[in-house]
Order: structure tokens, then C-alpha cells, then sequence
């Protein structure tokens, strides 16, 4: 935001098929800037400059993405908010679709809701969340959100009702409501100290919340009605009193086979990773005797502790005739002048490969290296990407099994490239030079070719495009790119 309060600023969709470039009152919205052609552009006129928000609704699903974009674009809306006023469009044919005017000032977060027809504003000093229905003209109000990020709410995957995190006294309590009505379905008083989020898990069966790490380990598994089912409170053998708490919780996506979510990792603040299976477990010791593992218990504990005997791939960056690379080292090498001082704060990021077979982390005690795990029989660490800034965003393809990451590098823009069974890349890409390094990455979700296209790039400029290679060298083709400098 510059000097005079008027956000000047690039988005682009969750799914990376759209982009939208503000500048001052005029929004120009691009329907399709990852094909060539680039030719849907439209500018509309938005009534105040100080802008908040600007956000493109979801798509319904992520298999309609996939399966075909124009089943979906005649749904897609895009919004934007001032502190006073809520703009909607939908995107083709592109028109104005409604305005909520008098919004309370001070909004901390404005979103989509269940769907494209649902508004979310949570009021400043999060004292009610209301819930605007743009086809019903009706709004709802949900009393004292506890938190407005996404981790202080969720909506259930496909059935999309509302679960949110409240504090209207002393206690937290968790509520669920119906879609569209928010009518009330459960609630529980959380036997927590301070909870500190929620999250569905993919198939909608639960819901995982995790109490302060002050309180030691603690996370409770909910039914999709609100009814608490089992509570974890660590390894049976650990110790109290070494026991730092949990720092974050994660889902693995949908099994292909089951259509369920095999995996819950709770991150600890020691650095280990719990690995907690969802479903009661068959282990037969012997031919006449069968013993059965309960649900959410933990069936394996990772640690960031680097351990030479498991032989895993290394790759350390390194700079040659003013290129950046990656190049195989040994792990005494690569771990031994990494490791911070002060105490474990453990993960900063932890995410699932899109079939849950691998598990990429990075550990806060050493925020250049990205960990990345096979969870397979026997869950190990199979390769390390050791890079000389910290580690600011890991995304995995929604469908291959392809990993890019940036890091806070404010000298070179480039993305790090990972994937099983080739060496690791590291390639620029043609736009400017941020002086924060805060570069961001995402992919576009509905391209499934052999070079996958993803974004690349800062609220001020961005590019599009798939890497490639030439003379068996890597480098970033741009299908298109955006600027705010030109509007």
C-alpha cells in the first residue's frame, strides 16, 4: 500500500485460472491469462480507492476444476471490499452481481462463504461474524469468532456446513451449523485452556482441534455433528514433563482407493511429527490371533534430527559463474553448519503429495532445509533440500506429484523444483528483482500437461508459464505475464 492508502496489487485465483490487477478505482479482471491467447480482459470501476480485499471465489470442487473450466467459470465471482462497502461480480458474463453497502468498519478478514452466494465479514475486535446471502438477501450472525483466519473456521468438504471456534467467555467452544440456514447442528464446551484451530479433514468425517502448546500435547477428535470421539495426548511412553506441545496439525488428502483421509500429522514444538492413522487397523501377529490399533493413535513419530544411517539425498544450493544450483552433498556437510541456536520451535510448514505418499516439512530451527519424507511401509526421510535462505512456501501439484518452493532470497527471483527419481532444479525467472524476497508460487490447477504451468511472482508483478529445457539447461517459459507498473 503506498503513501496515500490506495492499494495497488496483482490476485490471482486459488486455482490460478484467473488474475485481477487494482489500481486505484479501476479493477481489471483477466479471464483467461494462462493461454496464449490472453484476450478476456475487462476493466470495471470500483467506487472507493482505499480498497481491504480482493479475492475470487473457489471453485465448487477440485475435480470440476480438473475435469472442465467452463462447466465452472459462468459461476466464479470476484469481490472486493472497502472498509464500508462490499463489491461482487461474476465473471462471465462480467457484471456487477451485488453490493452490501454500511459494512461496520475495521473488518479483520471479508471472503466467499459455503459457496459463490455467501459473503463472510468478521467484524472488528472479532465480535460477530456475519454471513450474507447474496441470492436470499438475508444475513445471519454468529456471536464472539474466536479467531478470523482460516484456522478459526472451516467449512465441510462437499456438505459445506460451518464449523467455527467461539470465545464468548472464559471457555472455547466449538459450533457447528447448517449450510445456507446456519442453523445450530452441535455444540461442545472444548476442554481446553486455548485452542488454537480447527480443520476439517477431507472427507468430512472429522474435526481435529488443537489446544495451546503451553498445555502440553493435546488434540481432540470431533465428529462431523460435534461429538467428541478421542483425544491424543502424545507418544504412551513420553514424559510430561519434556512434552513442548503441538505447533499445527495436518490432514492427508483423500485416499484414492478408500476416499478417505488415512493420515492426521500433528507437528509438535519439539520438531517430531506425530503420524496419527484415522481408521482402526487389522494387525495380525500370527495365524490364529488378530490385534486391533485404535483410531488416532500415533503408528509413527519423524524426527528432524538428521540421521546419517538413513542414506537419504541431499542437495545443497551453491552458486557457480553466477548461477544458482543444486548439487549433491554429503550429510555431515550439508547438516553441520545449519543448525540454530535457542530452543526448538518446531515446524513452520508441513504438507501432504497429492496421494499422501510423501510428506515435505521445514523445521524452524532450520529454516533453509526442506524435509521430504516417504510414508510409505516403512515412513523415512529420502531427501533434503539444503538452501542458503529460509524456506517461505512449498506447494505440491493438485494431481502430480511435483513440488515447487520459494525462499526469501531478495537478490535472485527463482522457484526450487522437486520430484521423485530426477535431481532437483533451481531456475530463475524473468521478472523483477523484489527487495523483500517475498516471492509467491502457486500452480494453475486445471493444467495436467507434461509441463505444468505456475505462477511466479509479487503483488506487483507475476508471471505465468511451465519450465523447460534447453541444451539439457532449465529455464522458465513465460506464457504471459502482469504488471501493475503498466496499468
Amino acid at each position: 500500500m503506498d503513501s496515500t492508502g490506495t492499494l495497488s496489487s496483482l490476485s490471482i485465483s486459488e486455482d490460478g485460472e484467473y488474475a485481477a490487477q487494482l489500481n486505484g478505482k479501476d479493477l481489471t479482471i483477466h479471464l483467461n491469462p494462462t493461454l496464449p491467447e490472453f484476450q478476456d480482459v475487462n476493466i470495471v470501476k470500483v467506487k472507493e480507492s482505499a480498497s481491504k480485499f480482493l479475492k475470487f471465489s473457489r471453485p465448487n470442487s477440485p475435480s470440476s476444476v480438473l475435469s472442465n473450466k467452463d462447466d465452472t467459470v459462468s459461476d466464479r465471482r470476484i469481490l472486493w471490499a472497502s472498509d464500508t462497502r462490499i463489491l461482487v461480480w461474476q465473471l462471465n458474463p462480467l457484471q456487477l452481481h451485488a453490493e452490501i453497502e454500511s459494512v461496520e468498519p475495521g473488518a479483520t478478514n471479508i471472503d466467499f462463504g459455503g459457496d459463490q452466494n455467501e459473503i463472510i465479514v468478521f467484524h472488528a475486535w472479532n465480535t460477530k461474524l456475519t454471513v450474507f446471502g447474496m441470492d436470499t438477501g438475508r444475513s445471519q450472525v454468529v456471536k464472539t469468532p474466536k479467531f478470523s483466519h482460516s484456522n478459526g473456521f472451516g467449512y465441510r468438504p462437499n456438505k459445506r456446513q460451518f464449523a467455527i471456534l467461539l470465545k464468548p467467555d472464559a471457555a472455547d467452544l466449538l459450533t457447528i451449523h447448517e449450510f445456507r440456514s446456519y442453523a445450530l447442528i452441535g455444540r461442545a464446551v472444548l476442554p481446553t485452556v486455548d485452542a488454537q484451530g480447527l480443520k476439517w479433514s477431507p472427507d468430512g468425517r472429522w474435526i481435529a482441534v488443537w489446544d495451546a502448546a503451553s498445555t502440553g500435547t493435546k488434540v481432540l477428535i470431533f465428529t462431523a455433528d460435534g461429538q467428541l470421539f478421542r483425544t491424543y495426548t502424545g507418544l504412551p511412553d513420553s514424559d510430561p514433563v519434556f512434552d513442548l506441545g503441538v505447533k499445527g496439525v495436518e490432514w492427508s488428502p483423500l485416499d484414492g482407493r478408500t476416499g478417505k483421509s488415512e493420515l492426521l500429522a500433528v507437528a509438535m514444538v519439539d520438531g517430531n511429527v506425530d503420524l496419527l492413522k484415522t481408521n482402526t487397523v487389522s494387525v495380525p501377529p500370527d495365524d490364529s490371533l488378530t490385534r486391533l490399533t485404535n483410531q488416532f493413535t500415533c503408528s509413527v513419530s519423524l524426527s528432524h534430527m538428521f540421521n546419517i544411517d538413513n542414506s537419504p539425498s541431499i542437495w545443497r544450493e551453491r552458486c557457480i559463474d553466477g548461477r544458482i544450483e543444486y548439487a549433491e552433498a554429503s550429510g555431515s556437510s550439508a547438516f553441520s553448519t545449519t543448525e540454530a541456536s535457542g530452543p526448538p520451535r518446531g515446524l513452520s510448514i508441513m504438507t501432504f503429495s497429492p496421494d499422501a505418499s510423501l510428506l515435505a516439512t521445514v523445521d524452524q530451527t532450520r529454516p533453509n532445509i526442506v524435509w521430504i519424507w516417504t510414508l510409505k511401509s516403512r515412513p523415512n526421510l529420502i531427501s533434503a533440500l539444503v538452501n542458503e535462505h529460509a524456506v517461505r512456501q512449498i506447494i505440491w501439484h493438485l494431481s502430480n506429484t511435483e513440488l515447487l518452493l520459494t525462499t526469501a532470497n531478495n537478490v535472485v527471483a527463482a522457484v526450487r523444483y522437486w520430484a521423485p527419481d530426477c535431481e532437483p532444479k533451481i531456475i530463475q525467472i524473468p521478472i523483477p528483482q523484489s527487495e523483500t524476497g517475498r516471492y509467491d508460487i502457486r500452480w494453475v490447477v486445471s493444467d495436467q500437461s507434461d509441463h505444468s504451468k505456475f505462477w511466479f511472482g509479487t503483488s506487483e508483478d507475476y508471471a505465468v508459464g511451465s519450465l523447460s529445457a534447453e541444451d539439457g539447461i532449465p529455464h522458465f517459459e513465460v506464457v504471459n505475464s502482469l504488471s501493475t507498473k503498466t496499468l
